[in-house]
């Protein structure tokens, strides 16, 4: 007896084939993922594939904006759930990391052109509302006027990313990573609030 084959609804469709594709973008890289290669991984015909992306980098571009969408609501809930300094600042650095974190496809497809453009704006928007969240929270905490805050967080995002980058080549255990440059980012604005305090 022959098994029934399940129908998806378009939206489990959708997500099927954006699955597979991040699957295939994860083991083998962008440079070879074809629509092609998706129908195979998704076990499906290369004129379904079409039937729901019509090129590759539209595929691509949908894989970015649910993978950012996703990306965005857990800082969002981290964010929320934050209860001291120390929890913003690691917020902060493991969204850094998230972006640079290896066997993921978020930061394969961020820093490609014709695919990232579809994110732009909201890329711009929701790193100044970062910046800007950080910038209040470091004020507020070390008692500082904004443009030393603005001073500090800028050092310690570049700490952050540089740890970030640093880790996603080396393949270190990241969490621990993570913590090392929390510890690093609070320690160094301590010192640089004792020098300020005592100019």
């Amino acid at each position: 007896m022959q098994r029934k084959r399940t129908r998806l609804s378009p939206e489990a469709r959708t997500d099927q084939l954006l699955d597979a594709a991040a699957a295939l973008i994860c083991r083998h890289g962008l440079a070879t993922f074809t629509m092609e290669s998706l129908a195979s991984e998704a076990s499906v015909s290369v004129p379904l594939v079409y039937n729901y992306f019509s090129s590759r980098v539209s595929l691509l571009q949908a894989l970015l904006k649910r993978e950012y969408a996703r990306f965005g609501h857990r800082t969002g809930v981290a964010a929320a759930e934050a209860e001291t300094f120390q929890d913003i600042v690691r917020v902060s650095v493991r969204s850094n990391f998230e972006h640079n974190a290896p066997g993921t496809v978020l930061p394969v497809l961020i820093t490609q052109p014709e695919i990232a453009c579809v994110i732009q704006d909201e890329l711009k928007r929701n790193g100044q509302y970062a910046a800007d969240f950080l910038i209040e929270r470091t004020a507020k905490h070390y008692k500082l006027d904004l443009d030393r805050a603005r001073l500090i967080v800028q050092l310690s995002r570049g700490a952050a990313w540089a740890a970030a980058e640093w880790s996603g080549k080396q393949a270190k255990d990241q969490d621990e990573m993570i913590e090392m440059t929390v510890d690093y980012i609070i320690a160094g604005i301590e010192q640089l609030t004792k020098e300020i305090e005592g100019i």
